[in-house]
């Protein structure tokens, strides 16, 4: 989807929340009475989380023979964020954060595949996650038996998607494929991008300690996202039960991924209040968690990005070159 077409996406969505669903004011008196306790508290959480992520991407980087220190990792991650939080940039954060690498002399193949690994491997596991989520909001009663279809469709995508991952681990079985695609094909500049990433890939997949620590630490990256939220609802004096919150959060946060609308806005709300609605959660309460949670990550990010605009004098993002595979 062209990236004009998900912000107009995302501002449709926002406003239809706030004119049909809630009370703008109400979200507003809301959101006033945030506790300073507690919004500290959603900081120190949010940049632990953040900390955690940038500490799983360097375990890929060094399988790879790169050593990133923590600190620069996750000033690189949380400035990457801000811009593409706050800029309206036709290249997203990730895309920043590999090119902000790049320019430190690593290899631009190894970077954007670091990057996939993490993507792909934490796809994986919210997928897994979400599952658990509707098995969760199932129990409790707040999905009834019609949901019951994306639970089978979710299993069975991530059968599909776990199988392609470890199939093309198999340099043999991925050259019989691709050798059975017209030259033609074969000869386009995304194939060689394919191919140098697909070498980079098997690299990374022999490394398989590294893999599974990455994976064990995704998993307790969820633990963070979850409580996050939970202390957004804290601060706000909003009633929510952290297994609810178990429930909702990953499946918000899995569709909110798909490349419809921008950074997820306005799909994650939507899906984040529809959920506690019907769990019992004012709609009001339920937006002013999802936009506490915005701005916060945001803030939260600020000092990073201070701290690399001071250092490099740099304010605007980096833009990628041609040699680096994420045009």
């Amino acid at each position: 989807m062209k990236f004009w077409l998900r912000i107009a996406l995302s501002v449709a969505l926002v406003v239809l929340l706030f004119t049909y669903v809630v009370d703008a004011r109400e979200v507003g008196h809301i959101l006033q009475r945030f506790d300073a306790g507690y919004l500290l508290l959603a900081i120190v959480v949010v940049t632990l989380d953040r900390v955690l992520m940038t500490f799983k991407w360097t375990l890929l980087l060094r399988a790879q023979g790169y050593r990133l220190p923590l600190f620069q990792g996750v000033t690189i991650y949380c400035t990457s964020m801000v811009w593409g939080l706050a800029l309206p940039t036709t290249v997203g954060a990730d895309a920043i954060r590999a090119v902000m690498v790049t320019k430190r002399g690593f290899n631009g193949t190894d970077v954007v595949t670091s990057i996939v690994i993490e993507r792909m491997v934490g796809f994986v596991l919210a997928l897994a996650l979400g599952l658990v989520s509707l098995g969760i909001l199932r129990t409790i009663g707040v999905l009834d038996a019609r949901f019951d279809s994306a639970l089978y469709l979710g299993v069975a995508m991530l059968v599909g998607v776990t199988a392609l991952l470890v199939a093309a681990l198999n340099k043999k079985l991925v050259d019989k494929v691709v050798g059975r695609l017209p030259q033609a094909v074969r000869d386009w500049k995304v194939m060689h991008y394919l191919d140098r990433f697909a070498t980079a890939y098997r690299t990374l997949g022999r490394a398989r300690s590294t893999i599974a620590q990455f994976s064990a630490l995704t998993v307790l990256e969820q633990v963070f996202s979850v409580i996050f939220p939970w202390t957004l609802a804290k601060g706000l004096g909003v009633d929510v039960d952290l297994l609810l919150l178990l429930g909702v959060l990953p499946i918000s946060t899995l569709i909110s991924r798909l490349p419809i609308s921008f950074d997820g806005l306005g799909v994650f709300e939507a899906v984040f209040v529809g959920l506690l609605v019907l769990a019992g959660i004012g709609a009001e309460a339920a937006l002013a968690i999802a936009i506490s949670g915005r701005i916060i990550q945001l803030f939260a990010f600020l000092p990073w990005w201070f701290v690399h605009v001071a250092r490099s004098g740099a304010v605007r993002p980096p833009t990628p070159s041609k040699e680096l595979p994420i045009n």
